[in-house]
């Protein structure tokens, strides 16, 4: 079986598979299915540290929708890849996973963001998809962008946390083995500490679930 470092590699088959750990993370992927069969338009963000199952989650929550589709685009990919798993035809709103590079490189990204932000979400939910920590670069002239994303109500953010203890357990159930010389900050999320103590390509182990 093939090692798949992360979420956005894996079929809609297999992230139909994958079972969610994590009350943050059952919580988050409950709210995101909320927010699209609502079809309330305007701006929202789910936000979490690297690692923490943001692209797993807002994958796997276009799977549990059948009414409609949800496009879920990524600013890290140069084929601009729907990776959506939902089947409908109807659009019931958006996702822009790793919006977070137009706050890094905001000319290389403004004019996305400025479709999505200012203009998409008139009309659909727009879901931002934001790792954290946020790292700014230089943002001037683009005020129209980040205010937007500024006001975006406390109501419409989620949040996904994981605490030691959950992402060991997490760790534990894959079968990752976890000993006193491993850094804390590798348990900060269970993404962070698969790709760090999980087995590497071509090992008799596999670890078949994948959570960013």
């Amino acid at each position: 079986m093939m090692y798949k470092p992360f979420s956005e590699d894996l079929s809609c088959d297999e992230v139909k598979r994958i079972e969610l750990m994590g009350e943050s993370a059952i919580r988050a992927y409950r709210r995101v299915i909320s927010i699209f069969k609502s079809g309330k338009p305007g701006l929202y963000m789910l936000m979490g540290d690297y690692g923490s199952g943001k692209t797993l989650i807002v994958r796997k929550a276009t799977a549990g929708l059948s009414s409609g589709r949800v496009v879920v685009k990524s600013f890290k990919s140069i084929n601009d890849a729907d990776l959506s798993c939902s089947g409908g035809r109807a659009i019931m709103g958006y996702v822009i996973d790793s919006f977070e590079l137009f706050f890094q490189n905001p000319q290389a990204y403004a004019e996305l963001a400025r479709n999505y932000v200012i203009s998409v979400s008139q009309y659909y939910p727009v879901l931002l998809v934001v790792s954290l920590p946020l790292i700014i670069g230089d943002i001037s002239g683009y005020g129209d962008v980040v205010n937007r994303v500024g006001e975006i109500p406390e109501g419409n953010k989620i949040r996904i946390t994981f605490t030691p203890e959950e992402t060991r357990s997490i760790l534990g159930r894959l079968g990752i083995s976890i000993n006193e010389h491993v850094k804390p900050y590798i348990l900060k999320t269970p993404g962070l500490g698969i790709r760090a103590l999980s087995p590497g390509k071509g090992s008799d182990e596999v670890v078949e679930i994948i959570v960013i």
